[in-house]
């Protein structure tokens, strides 16, 4: 019984070694956090006023409770063609960890002196409040079935 316990914390650390950093952490709760309301990232050149020209990305991503918009525009002297702009956006919209991705990503563009600057933007979604006859409708809806239930159940009960 005591082999197998360590067997198998074994084979766990192994698995977690092997897998990349960012599925770990997706994986792991507890290595990142977001915040807990509508928050703005900056990388590269944070002053707006010295921004010039279109964002070479712009892309629409969601995790959790939050809807983001990515707007990065890369130096001059990058490299990068269109393509390689289209693949990043593929990549990224197709991560569960958007906001962990874009922030790794800007993270390596940056350090790689590729990046001039980078926004992202993301607001807490907040569901529409409903009016009074949305509301009044839903509790009737919620009392008739309820009335319902009990008495499917009274039915069962008697026989």
């Amino acid at each position: 019984m005591r082999m197998s316990r360590v067997l198998a914390a074994s084979v766990a650390a192994i698995v977690f070694q092997g897998l990349p950093v960012s599925e770990a952490a997706a994986q792991v709760p507890g290595l990142y956090s977001l915040p807990s309301s509508d928050f703005v990232w900056n990388w590269g050149e944070t002053n707006l006023e010295r921004r010039r020209g279109p964002a070479d990305l712009t892309m629409k991503g969601s995790e959790a409770q939050f809807t983001c918009e990515l707007n990065a525009q890369m130096r001059p002297s990058s490299t990068m063609t269109p393509t390689d702009y289209r693949k990043i956006e593929q990549d990224l919209s197709t991560r569960l960890d958007f906001i962990y991705a874009v922030s790794e990503a800007m993270n390596t563009l940056e350090y790689n002196r590729v990046l001039e600057w980078a926004t992202l933007d993301c607001k807490e979604y907040k569901a529409p409040e409903k009016t009074p006859e949305e509301k009044a409708t839903r509790e009737q809806e919620a009392r008739e079935k309820m009335l319902r239930e009990l008495e499917r159940r009274r039915e069962r009960a008697q026989h």
